[in-house]
């Protein structure tokens, strides 16, 4: 979702840069995007990334110095405009200026704006700059003021309502850490389970030799090669009409800082390039938490346990309860215009895995250790790049995925992406363009376009084919679905634009039948219209309405209306966003998402159903260069019930109030 990268790239920068310009002003783009993300996977990382732009804008690299992989670290650069920049350098010589980008094809003004934050322009024989080290502390609460019927009594939660946030990050050459700590509410701090104090820590030490051309990772890290068959952790771009989406960049060996307490490695690595060849190791030994059993008397455990969340007595028995060994390696040989890359990894389970005995289950793996193998490629050529992965696994699966990009005009921008993954392929750490939270029986093709016909209109479209071999957890046998989208964008004039989306899917879910479950065709539409610009001096508007139509067993609709009010102060000091909203779905089916302004770092993009009200105000304040907070306060009145939520989670009432504190330090 490359419009996505280039809108997270946009708020990094003015957030952390340019201060003249106030957040909001890409806060719309931003928010349309991580909508979509969410809506396809709710554990999106979108935090790391952001993490990993600002660490880059702190020390941006020389665009003349930099290579290919270093222009691969930027998300929101497509393969084609990566062809297109390194041709043009090695044909014209050095880049000079911000406005010589313009006359490279496939850089239009917007993405110039956001590279030359990332970039800078010294001549290609410059010794890199040294950067005086930086620091920075955060500091993070959270609570929900209603009582859930955990913290009742007989208690069930060990440990109180706030969720609680400490991050220290420290930045120089040749050095980076790291520490991140988390306690979710409800779990204990310095007490019970937790001691020590709380429930969730990371760290990371990074090395960086020879201005940085070699690395070494100590703790906490990510692994991210090839195209995902084979190993790809973090955040992984997916369905979108951005044609520069839908392609991975071999982004190697990445330390660690979120606070996904499962999705990745624990141990050390190293990169290390040596001429056009780079050679990346890594070893991990973690634990992690699952639901652990005997069969037989022998111990195995039946499932991973993902929410992180450690409150009550059964999910603390799950914490750590199963380590996990994981070993590999990538080599990636870098030519004038051709990539290649061959990937190996090991993965080791302390215990056997031993899933529920299920149809849905019978090609997933089960045992102690599974390997995978993965030979990947890209290769630029004139307008037109080409790029894909072969992956094996030791259960006996193969997958495949084959993908162009293509460029035939300046205002069209193509891209056609097939997969081709097998029943029997297993790859624990994979995190490829699939419609599936799995990498596993799959089989599809994606279609996506941009055109841009006139000045000010865009049109971004996409349409994605795909069939399963074999039964899902949410079907009963095997089927084929379909998903298309369609947008228009129209820019008023320089202060105003507005932009009218429709998107549809449709695939096989079960369903109760006569005699016995079948398949039925579900689908899902919606509709949106937004419409944002300045009223005056520093105050924004911004406009939305959605509907949603489901169908499968049942039909139901949702629809969302709400009003935003934006201001920001000329110095920049001060920025506030204020909500008003009105929902009315007629159950969960029909959910409507809708983004939410939030703190640094956190992005809130929560599903609203049945019918209630929502309020928010979310604010920020520069006390002085060093020292920023942030606040949010927001409360959902839903009408006609007398209860909210389930099980320990349960709320009396119709009503919910979260309040939110946030307090950086830089130095």
């Amino acid at each position: 979702m490359k419009r996505l990268i280039l809108y997270i790239a946009f708020s990094v920068v003015q957030t952390f840069a340019l201060g003249q310009v106030a957040d909001y002003e890409f806060q719309a783009e931003l928010e349309s995007m991580i909508e979509a993300v969410v809506a396809e996977d709710e554990n999106a990382d979108v935090e790391q990334l952001t993490e990993e732009l600002q660490l880059i804008r702190e020390q941006p690299f020389n665009i003349n110095q930099a290579t290919r992989e270093d222009f691969e670290r930027l998300y929101f650069l497509s393969g084609l405009q990566i062809a297109n920049l390194l041709d043009y350098r090695k044909k014209y010589g050095e880049i000079y200026s911000s406005f010589e980008l313009n006359s490279i094809d496939g850089f239009d003004p917007d993405l110039i704006q956001v590279l030359q934050a990332f970039v800078s322009f010294g001549e290609s024989n410059e010794k890199p700059f040294r950067f005086r080290p930086r620091q920075e502390v955060m500091l993070r609460a959270i609570r929900l003021l209603e009582k859930q019927k955990g913290y009742k009594e007989p208690r069930k939660y060990v440990g109180s309502p706030e969720k609680l946030y400490f991050r220290y990050r420290y930045s120089g050459t040749g050095l980076h850490a790291g520490l991140t700590a988390e306690k979710d509410a409800g779990e204990s701090f310095f007490s019970e389970a937790n001691p020590v104090g709380f429930d969730y820590y990371s760290g990371y030490l990074n090395f960086d030799f020879q201005d940085g051309k070699h690395q070494l990772y100590v703790g906490d890290y990510l692994v991210r090669f090839g195209q995902g068959l084979t190993a790809w952790q973090g955040f992984s771009l997916s369905k979108s009409a951005e044609v520069g989406g839908v392609a991975k960049f071999n982004q190697g060996i990445k330390s660690y800082s979120s606070t996904d307490e499962n999705n990745f490695l624990r141990g050390a690595a190293t990169s290390l390039y040596l001429g056009k060849l780079q050679w990346s190791s890594f070893v991990s030994y973690k634990r992690f938490d699952a639901n652990k059993d005997s069969v037989d008397g022998a111990a195995v455990f039946t499932s991973f346990q993902t929410s992180g969340l450690h409150r009550s007595k059964n999910e603390i028995d799950d914490k750590n309860s199963v380590t996990g060994f994981t070993a590999g390696t990538n080599l990636s040989f870098s030519f004038d215009k051709l990539s290649v890359g061959l990937t190996g990894v090991h993965f080791r389970y302390e215990l056997p895995l031993q899933r529920k005995l299920a149809d849905y289950n019978l090609f997933l793996f089960d045992g102690r250790q599974v390997s995978n193998l993965g030979l990947s490629y890209k290769y630029g050529l004139n307008r037109y790049f080409f790029f894909g992965e072969t992956a094996w696994s030791s259960t006996r699966g193969t997958a495949f995925i084959q993908g162009v990009q293509a460029n035939p005009a300046d205002q069209i921008a193509l891209s056609v992406l097939y997969r081709n993954i097998g029943k029997n392929y297993n790859a624990p750490l994979a995190g490829a363009f699939t419609e599936g939270s799995k990498v596993n029986d799959e089989q599809g093709v994606y279609f996506g376009a941009v055109v841009q016909p006139i000045a000010g209109v865009s049109l971004r479209m996409y349409a994605d084919f795909f069939q399963y071999n074999w039964i899902k957890y949410t079907t009963v046998a095997p089927g084929k679905g379909q998903e298309y989208l369609l947008q228009l964008d129209y820019k008023v004039n320089q202060d105003w634009k507005v932009y009218s989306r429709y998107f549809l899917e449709k695939k096989p879910v079960k369903a109760n039948g006569d005699f016995t479950k079948l398949n039925v065709e579900q689908s899902r539409e919606k509709v949106r219209i937004q419409i944002e610009g300045a009223l005056w001096g520093q105050f924004i508007s911004k406009s939305r309405w959605e509907c949603i139509w489901y169908r499968h067993e049942q039909k139901s609709f949702g629809w969302m209306v709400f009003q935003d009010v934006g201001f920001h102060s000329k110095s920049n000091s001060q920025a506030w966003w204020l909500r008003l909203a009105y929902f009315h779905t007629d159950d969960y089916d029909s959910r409507v998402y809708a983004f939410e302004n939030d703190l640094l770092y956190q992005f809130s993009v929560p599903a609203f159903y049945g019918e209630g009200i929502r309020i928010y105000a979310n604010g920020k304040v520069k006390i002085c260069e060093k020292i920023d907070v942030w606040m949010k306060v927001a409360r959902s009145w839903f009408l006609g019930v007398d209860k909210l939520g389930s099980g320990y989670s349960q709320i009396d009432g119709g009503k919910k109030t979260e309040v939110k504190f946030q307090l950086r330090f830089k130095f």
